[in-house]
């Protein structure tokens, strides 16, 4: 457009300039001209490598677009599925601390019962202790009664028999008595 106005602005020139000095003027304005086609000519084809670029940068703009809304949507999905991870973990992190919490429960109704069976036994085993060395002391009463029994004579049996004073018997009753008392105090009762 300005190449347009320069063109008649130099015609105009040319039409006001007398004859002599016309053909100066002439000249310059040819030359002039073929300067601006010469330029014009550059201008296009400048202009012409720009469009191209520009039609390749649209090109390319329009495939980074793509990529960008290709990636915008997968980053998306990600995000979604990450979300849904997230719940899925925390879901997770809440289901096992309830699992530890019952299995700290469970440890700690173990630990009572395994202390309380661990008295139980320690008594059980006092218990046992307690009747084994009682047996000892049966046993020894026992050799002492047959003892007596063995070295029980004619007359023992006699005298134990005599009905007049009874002291043989009232002797032999303190001794059944005595045994009866240590035989008890040696019984152990067991508590279920």
């Amino acid at each position: 457009m300005k190449t347009a106005n320069l063109f008649f602005l130099m015609m105009g020139m040319i039409i006001s300039i007398p004859a002599t000095a016309n053909n100066e003027a002439l000249n310059r304005a040819q030359y002039m001209i073929r300067q601006m086609n010469a330029e014009l000519t550059q201008l296009k084809a400048t202009n012409q490598g720009l469009l191209a670029e520009k039609s390749s940068q649209e090109k390319d703009y329009k495939a980074l677009q793509k990529k960008y809304d290709k990636l915008v949507s997968k980053t998306d999905k990600n995000k979604k599925k990450m979300k849904g991870r997230v719940v899925e973990v925390k879901q997770k992190y809440k289901d096992e601390v309830m699992a530890h919490a019952d299995t700290r429960k469970q440890l700690s109704t173990v630990v009572q019962q395994k202390n309380k069976f661990f008295e139980i036994a320690t008594q059980q085993t006092q218990t046992i202790d307690l009747c084994v060395a009682n047996n000892r002391k049966l046993y020894e009463i026992n050799l002492e009664l047959t003892s007596i029994y063995e070295n029980k004579g004619v007359w023992d049996s006699v005298t134990q028999a005599e009905p007049f004073s009874g002291l043989s018997q009232v002797k032999i009753e303190n001794l059944v008595d005595d045994y009866q008392y240590r035989l008890d105090d040696l019984r152990v009762e067991v508590e279920l």
